[in-house]
């Protein structure tokens, strides 16, 4: 653009050193001229502002200060916005736009041959702008304390003059402050998708978690469940809830980080206990040394991103994920809540119970209810008490043995295909994984399907089969 300019100037000089008369160029408009330097934003922007182009090129006498296209899109990325449209919003609509574009034209003719060292000079916003002059090099200052360089001096237009500058000019106007995010964009904008996924997979709890009234939220980051994967031994976030006891308790493990009532580090006192939506408290420290969370098992997560504030909070970004006390199960009452009675009969029986609470780790493959009718069909027999008599008290016990592996094993534990495990019967089964589930084959060879699998329980896991497994018996 300055090479078209200065080749426009040698043009008219030229002419000027002819003999013969030359018919004078009628200088052109304003838009004439800023559509001839390519200035595209900055005729949008006139533009955008209802009957602004007819008054400056109507007004009697101008100086446009005319920001270059560059200088546009720098203003964007100073506001964070993506387009023209998107600016005028961000700056507070097109009333503060028709400011910021007034800010940029002085109602008198200002060629830089005829400015001082320093000047002072109104422009139509209201406001004034502060040009100054250095040899050949205009600069002019905004109300921000900004400088832009004249890139382009002296285009003349018909009723003044335009100089192309290298940034948008900014004067006093009341910007208003960007809403809020809500809990799911903040978490979003910073990259927070395992908690997020996390969030998600509790049903309703993102739609409580944006409605509830005031909420402080100790967000971990992906790095700090990426750490409690490791130390549960889960390779995702689906294994991580099985090992803590399901969705219930991943429930509560997420509530643990939210406190119902807005907290910004400034609020906070040196040491602050506060109730958090998991029904539990948490320690929150704040010293020198920044803010640090300590939860049920005496874990502390240090703040590593404070006073991200929502729509209705704020949000800390802590480098750990949080742990409260977590209820789970132990074999009775997993084997109760899933209505295993005839199972839970024959243990008692077989007086198994407390020997299958103590133990250290166990995994249990637990019959349904049909499974032993099956069985007793199949031996023509009507209920669990003639099993008992029929098999006889020690081959029960054996048999009900058979369905424990003294070891902890999730069916994600499991290796694909087949593979023997030993059982407290003393005799071994095949288990098998494949992508459509687990199987259990026993000493005769019959296969049955893990039709629950991974129920958490305090020693171990239970996963719940179709059918009695049978060892050898006498």
């Amino acid at each position: 653009m300055m090479n078209l300019l200065l080749a426009g100037a040698l043009f008219f000089a030229v002419l000027s050193c002819n003999d013969d008369p030359q018919p004078q160029m009628p200088a052109p408009t304003l838009v004439e001229a800023a559509s001839a330097a390519g200035l595209t934003t900055l005729l949008s922007a006139v533009e955008a502002v209802p009957g602004l182009a007819p008054a400056l090129l109507n007004a009697e006498a101008i100086t446009v200060f005319a920001p270059t296209n560059e200088a546009f899109a720098a203003a964007l990325a100073a506001f964070g916005a993506s387009s023209l449209p998107e600016l005028v919003a961000v700056i507070g609509g097109p009333e503060n736009l028709e400011t910021v574009l007034g800010f940029h034209v002085v109602p008198t003719v200002a060629f830089s041959s005829s400015l001082n060292a320093t000047n002072t000079v109104p422009t139509l916003s209201g406001q004034s702008l502060t040009v100054n002059r250095s040899g050949n090099t205009v600069t002019v200052v905004d109300a921000a304390g900004n400088t832009a360089t004249v890139i382009a001096a002296d285009v003349e237009i018909q009723n003044g003059v335009v100089h192309v500058i290298d940034r948008v000019l900014l004067p006093e106007i009341e910007i208003p402050d960007a809403p809020a995010p809500n809990l799911v964009e903040a978490a979003q904008a910073a990259d927070l998708t395992t908690l997020l996924a996390a969030v998600t997979a509790v049903d309703g709890l993102a739609d409580a978690l944006l409605a509830a009234d005031a909420i402080t939220v100790f967000a971990p980051t992906n790095d700090a469940f990426g750490a409690a994967l490791e130390a549960f031994n889960a390779a995702n976030l689906d294994q991580l809830v099985a090992r803590i006891g399901g969705l219930e308790n991943l429930e509560t493990v997420l509530g643990f980080h939210v406190v119902p009532a807005v907290a910004f580090s400034g609020d906070l006192a040196a040491t602050n206990t506060f109730p958090t939506l998991g029904g539990q408290e948490i320690t929150v420290t704040r010293n020198d040394s920044g803010v640090t969370v300590t939860d049920a098992l005496g874990n502390t997560a240090t703040v590593v991103a404070a006073d991200v504030a929502i729509e209705n909070g704020v949000v800390h970004v802590i480098d750990g994920v949080l742990l409260p006390e977590l209820t789970i199960p132990n074999v009775v009452e997993a084997a109760t809540a899933a209505d295993l009675t005839v199972l839970l009969d024959a243990v008692t029986a077989a007086d198994l119970g407390q020997a299958l609470l103590d133990a250290e780790a166990i995994t249990v493959f637990a019959p349904t209810n049909d499974a032993f009718a099956d069985l007793l069909g199949a031996l023509e027999l009507n209920s669990l008490e003639a099993l008992i008599e029929t098999l006889g008290a020690e081959a029960v016990t054996k048999v009900l043995q058979f369905h424990v592996v003294p070891a902890v094993a999730f069916s994600f534990d499991l290796e694909d295909g087949p593979q023997t495990v030993p059982t407290l019967a003393g005799e071994n089964l095949t288990v098998t994984r494949t992508a459509d589930g687990v199987t259990v084959t026993d000493a005769a060879g019959n296969t049955f399907n893990v039709v629950a699998a991974d129920v958490a329980i305090a020693n171990g896991v239970v996963h719940v089969i179709d059918g009695v497994l049978l060892p050898t018996l006498d």
